[in-house]
């Protein structure tokens, strides 16, 4: 153990009244804290863990609830039902096990049919139903002018057919050439035309021999772009299969897969609690043992941990209290309890190291203590400050994606500093009441600052060339930041593995197989008059580009209610009654398969919206039962719905033509996945740099206010400056793009670089006899455990299946090593040059000076 220096070392009765006085206070009514602190974390418990447990995947809860997509989406839940799908696809592996297939789905689908209406709204094997039902009244759904034409025809042929049994014509073979001949061919390919699907699957199965594929799909009762419906489903599902033997008691070599929207949001949801896991896991394990393996005291751990437990629970009950009143966490928040660990941890990690820096130094434990505190709590809190209101900074916007992230880790970073100053100092006391921080031999763990120190000290010229060179480098890469910085593209941001084995794959196969999207976007109006009026200006719209290149097509009440049924009834019954006996006798077998085929009574009866099959008024068929009040929009199956510029485009094209008004009522609403994703984008696009700037300004503002216009000041803020150059070269020179979650790394990196500067630089201003040499290699050292442990947080999200947490991760990994470079490499050789030689080994002058 280093003897303590006289000339070094003030005793805490003479210097720091206020720190002394204060320590003396904790540590008489500690007990009493602690006892407090527990009583209100057991409470601050359940909250949090209700908050966890009401972890939502819904897109939605990213943007702000007055967004024209939420606000849409939440009506069209209030006035439909479900309109979201499950399709299990099974891979028949051969064309001759395509019967197996059908046979394991048909009774799969007969257990599935059994399940409560509150789960599932339907269930479809094929087309079946719809085309029955279409064929039976296929003359409907003809132009009245195409009947009337055969109605006419028919009358010609009766009147020649007539005349010539009379004996009437004058010519023979000019009349027979004159007469129509009986064709209804051409009425059939009328038909036929409307009847796409069936020509597609002409046995009405969703199968194809020759892609070795069967599906079945299950429409779920209620629409939401949340998991919770979707995973109570998946696991009945699961569970019947099993029950069922599997598929290889169908047959072998068969492999099932699920897909469509409920099958994403549920894989997309259990890889985000899996990653969650895993990253708490790997937190608490690491940061235990770098933390022992840093200080050589178990107790420190405990000194540590427990403070901030308290503080990330409390914050986490906290902000589900008015005025916040957070009630859930988001796909961006959710690992905000790693986020807090790593950063919130600073503070004690430089309080506890000045602790056990005076206790090895010979202190008692108050002296050393009073020390810690008052050495550490202008640099620790102007940190914490610092952290906050770049945390604070993302409250500003109104991505709720953003906002409660700032929202939570604002307050954890200040509750984390408050715990470890004031529940602190009274349980290291406690744990170290035995002398265990101080040991019997001196430390190695400190080795590696100890090169840091002496390479920074004596090669100062050649740090600040290499860093003025990774400067200048990262400064031309950021020439060619631009809006492509940003990834559009929504695919690279799932389930690392879905494009291999999870949904993104199933979804390509299904897609082959049905050749258009499931799940339509849907324009709400409020009467049938807006309702035809918006399906006139879309079909007109969607004819030329950009609409008509990514819309397959649009679908209106009036699509499935043929017009004029009346009297197309009326020409019907016109070509039943002059289809005599006679002249159908005269008809060829193939023209009385058609007449008795498309001419039975069901086609003289007007179709009603309770007569339609639920499968063709999906998305249109309100709680009330109207079909009239609402337009369907189907996007062409293609990668361009994944990509940011063609969902902007798309939904800025659809909103154009709906929200423009004809009429005194209000304009149509476009609700649907593709406007999220679009206010989304833009939301980023739009509250990305404001909350970049708010955050750097607060920093300034802080780090002014504490330091004041000194020296200090420009060398901390220059580091920062200097770390996230680095950070955004490194971005873009290894191709990472800012997505909707990483994009926090930024307002973070603010808060972490000035951290790490200040602290450096608090030590440094201290003076105390000590070369910059010795600043590095004890708060420096400190310094470098906060990181490491940050770095733990950061990086167990590394492991994350989800590839937008993985980003976050690989982000906030390097700026938070660019921060640590610049504060404890580059920061102390430009003070090395600055002091000239005498720096490295006398002591320090103030750098106010």
């Amino acid at each position: 153990m280093t003897p303590p220096s006289p000339n070094a070392i003030e005793t805490s009765n003479e210097a720091h009244p206020l720190a002394r006085r204060y320590v003396a206070w904790l540590l008489r009514h500690g007990r009493w804290l602690w006892l407090v602190a527990v009583a209100l974390t057991i409470p601050a418990s359940l909250r949090t863990i209700d908050l966890y447990a009401h972890l939502k995947s819904d897109i939605e809860e990213l943007l702000p609830r007055r967004a024209p997509s939420v606000t849409a989406l939440e009506e069209l839940r209030g006035r439909m039902p479900g309109l979201r799908y499950l399709g299990i696809v099974v891979d028949t592996g051969t064309a001759e096990q395509l019967p197996a297939a059908e046979h394991f789905l048909d009774d799969l689908a007969a257990r599935i049919e059994r399940y409560p209406t509150s789960l599932v709204a339907a269930v479809r094997t094929g087309i079946g139903p719809e085309r029955r039902f279409f064929e039976a009244h296929a003359p409907l759904y003809v132009e009245l002018a195409d009947l009337e034409a055969i109605r006419d025809r028919i009358e010609t042929s009766r009147d020649a057919a007539v005349t010539h049994e009379l004996g009437l014509d004058l010519d023979d073979e000019v009349a027979e050439a004159e007469s129509p001949t009986l064709d209804f061919h051409e009425l059939e390919g009328k038909i036929r035309a409307q009847e796409k699907d069936a020509q597609r699957f002409p046995r009405d199965r969703f199968s194809s021999a020759e892609k070795g594929l069967s599906l079945l799909l299950v429409q779920a009762a209620e629409f939401t772009t949340g998991a919770g419906l979707g995973r109570d489903l998946m696991r009945r599902i699961e569970r019947d299969i099993a029950d069922l033997g599997g598929l290889q008691h169908y047959a072998p070599g068969m492999r099932i897969g699920y897909t469509g929207d409920i099958a994403i949001n549920v894989e997309e949801l259990t890889a985000l609690e899996q990653d969650l896991a895993v990253a708490s896991a790997v937190v608490l394990v690491l940061v235990l043992a770098v933390v022992v393996a840093f200080y050589r005291w178990w107790g420190s751990a405990w000194a540590l941990l427990l403070p901030l437990t308290v503080a990330a629970i409390d914050t986490f009950a906290l902000v589900t209290l008015p005025p916040m009143r957070v009630t859930s966490l988001n796909s961006n928040t959710a690992f905000l309890g790693s986020v807090i660990v790593g950063n919130g941890v600073n503070s004690g990690i430089i309080l506890l190291a000045r602790y056990v820096e005076e206790r090895r130094r010979g202190r008692a434990i108050q002296d050393a203590l009073t020390l810690a505190v008052a050495g550490s709590r202008r640099g620790t809190l102007a940190a914490a400050l610092a952290a906050s209101a770049s945390y604070g900074a993302l409250v500003l916007t109104e991505f709720r994606g953003f906002n409660q992230f700032g929202i939570i880790g604002g307050l954890g970073m200040l509750l984390s500093w408050a715990a470890a100053f004031v529940l602190g100092p009274p349980l290291i006391a406690w744990l170290d009441r035995n002398g265990a921080s101080v040991p019997a031999r001196a430390q190695p763990q400190r080795t590696w600052m100890n090169h840091v120190a002496n390479v920074v000290t004596h090669h100062p010229v050649p740090i600040l060339v290499v860093a003025s060179v990774i400067t200048v480098a990262a400064a031309l890469k950021l020439k060619g930041l631009g809006r492509d910085w940003i990834q559009y593209d929504f695919s690279q941001l799932r389930r690392a593995d879905t494009h291999q084995v999870g949904e993104a794959y199933w979804g390509r196969r299904m897609d082959d197989l049905i050749g258009r999207y499931l799940t339509p976007l849907v324009v709400l109006t409020d009467n049938p008059e807006e309702a035809r009026s918006m399906a006139r200006r879309l079909r007109r719209a969607t004819t030329a580009p950009p609409l008509s290149d990514v819309v397959a097509s649009v679908r209106a009440a009036d699509d499935l209610i043929p017009a004029g049924q009346e009297r197309k009834i009326a020409v019907l019954g016109d070509i039943r009654r002059d289809l005599t006996p006679r002249m159908r006798a005269r008809l060829t077998p193939e023209q009385r398969r058609l007449v008795d085929r498309y001419l039975d009574s069901a086609s003289l009866e007007p179709v009603r919206p309770a007569d339609l099959p639920e499968a063709v008024t999906a998305g249109l068929r309100e709680r009330d039962g109207a079909i009239d009040r609402a337009v369907l929009v189907y996007p062409r199956p293609s990668r361009a719905m994944w990509q940011g510029p063609s969902i902007v485009s798309l939904t800025a094209a659809l909103r154009g033509v709906v929200e423009t008004r004809e009429g005194p009522g209000r304009a149509g609403r476009l609700a649907g996945s593709l406007p999220l994703s679009a206010d989304i984008i833009t939301s980023i696009e739009r509250d990305g740099p404001r909350a970049t700037a708010v955050a750097f300004g607060a920093v300034v503002a802080i780090v002014v206010v504490i330091f004041r216009l000194t020296a200090t000041t420009p060398l901390i803020l220059g580091s920062l400056l200097l770390a996230v150059t680095w950070l955004v070269g490194a971005m873009m020179a290894l191709g990472i793009k800012v997505n909707f979650c990483n994009f926090v790394a930024f307002p973070i990196t603010f808060g972490i670089g000035v951290d790490y500067a200040v602290n450096i630089m608090t030590r440094v201003r201290e003076g105390r006899g000590q070369s910059i040499a010795e600043a590095i290699r004890t708060t420096g050292g400190a310094v470098g455990l906060s990181s490491m442990t940050t770095i733990i947080g950061y990086g167990s999200l590394l492991f994350a299946q989800n590839r937008a947490l993985f980003s976050f991760g690989v982000v906030a990994v390097l700026g938070e090593i660019a921060c640590l470079t610049t504060a404890i490499i580059v920061l102390p050789a430009i003070l090395v040059g600055r002091r000239e030689p005498r720096a490295m080994t006398g002591s320090l002058p103030d750098p106010r000076t």
